[in-house]
């Protein structure tokens, strides 16, 4: 099994901390390491490469958590990034972030479930082109069957 690269940036201690632990559990994570500050979270991000940044979007009020996933969006397609933030909903940009779960309550299995989802993501972005056209299409017609069939029922 390949394991799902993860760093997670919070500058609440416990949470961190909590997180870090409860996620670990999890066989299908790795934790790579974990950041409380902007500057941390970019030296881990450019040490550890991970595959996906858990980060919460506020730090003392300020949307810091969204300057950082701008600017490394503007870089390159990974990593992602699923926020996990109490409050700052109105500056996220749907286009630039790839999960958003609320705080204050950290359900582990919804957050492995989003975890999963954007791991298969990435997955699909290295695909070959010619490996996701007909892919695409397969996708587009089941979603079609099951849109048609809840039309029905």
């Amino acid at each position: 099994m390949v394991k799902i690269k993860v760093i997670i940036a919070d500058d609440n201690k416990i949470i961190n901390s909590v997180m870090r632990e409860n996620l670990k559990k999890y066989e299908e994570i790795e934790v790579l390491g974990s950041a409380y500050s902007d500057e941390e979270e970019r030296r881990l991000i450019e040490s550890e490469k991970p595959e996906i940044v858990i980060t919460d979007l506020m730090r003392n009020g300020i949307p810091s958590g969204l300057e950082i996933i701008k600017e490394y969006k503007n870089k390159c397609s990974l990593p992602k990034f699923l926020v996990i933030s109490a409050g700052g909903e109105e500056y996220v940009n749907v286009d630039i972030i790839d999960g958003f779960i609320k705080k204050p309550l950290l359900n582990y299995d919804a957050i492995l479930k989003e975890l999963e989802r954007i791991k298969k993501q990435i997955e699909y972005e290295k695909m070959p082109r010619t490996v996701k056209k007909p892919l695409e299409k397969s996708l587009k017609k089941s979603f079609l069957k099951r849109f048609k069939q809840i039309a029905i029922d």
